[in-house]
C-alpha cells in the first residue's frame, strides 16, 4: 500500500483522535490546546478541525474560536441509539411471527441500497433461510428491500440503481423502470413480495415499519417455501407480517390517525 492511500486512513484516525480529546475535555478546547494535547503541527489541527467543522462534527465559538463538539454527533448516536431500541423492541414481536406462521422471520433497514439484516428469528424447519445479522441483501430483489425502498423518491431509485441489474435468478428484475412500477404496486398495498428473485423457490413478504414522524424506517418480513403466493398459506402470512409491522410501528411512537 502506497503512503497517499494510507493518508486518508490517517486523516480519519487524527480526526477521532481530536473529538475524543474534546470529549475527554468536557469543555471547548482552543487550536493551541489541542495542538498541544496531539502533539501534531498547528496547521494539521487546523485542517483536520475546518473539515469536520463543514460537515457539523465540530462546531466553533464566534468570540473565542474554540471548538467543541457539534451536533452532527448528536444525530449518529440518536441514531445508533434508534437502531438498538428496535432491535430490542423486535424480539418478541418476531418470535410470536415466527410461530404463528411457522416460516422465519428478519428485521432490516436501507444501508447504501441495500438491506442490512438487524435481526433474525428462525422457524424450526430444519432450514436455513434467512440471512444472519449483518448481512446485506440486493434491495432490488428481496421482499425487505422492496419495503424499504418504497418511500424513496423515482429519482433516488434510479440514482441507486443506474448500474446493470444482477441477476440471481430468471425472475430477478432486470431494469430500473420494471423496479419502480413494482415499487409503486408496494405503495399501494402497504407491502412487498419477493417471489422467487433472489434465491429459486425462495418466496417472501415483507412491511415496512414507520417512526413518530410518519418516515419509514425499518421492514419486517418472513421468507420461507411457500409453494404460491397466491396461496392461502401466503395470505394468512401477510396478515401477520403486516399485523407485526403495525405493532413496531405503534411501539416507535407512530400513530395511524
Amino acid at each position: 500500500m502506497t503512503e497517499r492511500s494510507t493518508e486518508p486512513v490517517r486523516s480519519i484516525a487524527k480526526a477521532c483522535t481530536l473529538l475524543d480529546l474534546l470529549t475527554e475535555a468536557k469543555r471547548p478546547m482552543s487550536l493551541g490546546e489541542l495542538t498541544t494535547a496531539s502533539g501534531w503541527a498547528k496547521s494539521t489541527v487546523h485542517g483536520l478541525l475546518s473539515s469536520m467543522r463543514s460537515c457539523g462534527l465540530v462546531e466553533q465559538e464566534p468570540d473565542s474560536g474554540r471548538y467543541s463538539l457539534g451536533v452532527r454527533l448528536f444525530e449518529y448516536g440518536s441514531a445508533v441509539n434508534s437502531t438498538r431500541s428496535i432491535i430490542a423492541l423486535s424480539k418478541e414481536p418476531m418470535d410470536r411471527l415466527v410461530q404463528a406462521t411457522g416460516e422465519s422471520a428478519s428485521l432490516s433497514m436501507l444501508d447504501r441500497g441495500e438491506a442490512l439484516v438487524l435481526a433474525h428469528a428462525e422457524a424450526d424447519s430444519g432450514f436455513h433461510i434467512v440471512s444472519e445479522t449483518g448481512a446485506h441483501l440486493p434491495a432490488f430483489c428481496t421482499a425487505q428491500g422492496k419495503a424499504l425502498l418504497s418511500p424513496l423518491p423515482d429519482a433516488s431509485v434510479k440514482r441507486i440503481f443506474e448500474a446493470q441489474f444482477q441477476q440471481f435468478t430468471p425472475h430477478t428484475v432486470s431494469s430500473t423502470d420494471a423496479l419502480l412500477s413494482e415499487l409503486q404496486s408496494v405503495r399501494e398495498k402497504g407491502f412487498a413480495i419477493e417471489n422467487g428473485e433472489f434465491k429459486i423457490g425462495i418466496r417472501g413478504v415483507a412491511a415496512p415499519i414507520k417512526d413518530h414522524t410518519g418516515t419509514i424506517r425499518y421492514s419486517i418480513g418472513l421468507i420461507g417455501m411457500f409453494r404460491r403466493i397466491e396461496s392461502d398459506e401466503f395470505r394468512a402470512a401477510t396478515a401477520e407480517v403486516l399485523k407485526t409491522a403495525a405493532v413496531l410501528s405503534e411501539a416507535l411512537g407512530y400513530r395511524n390517525n
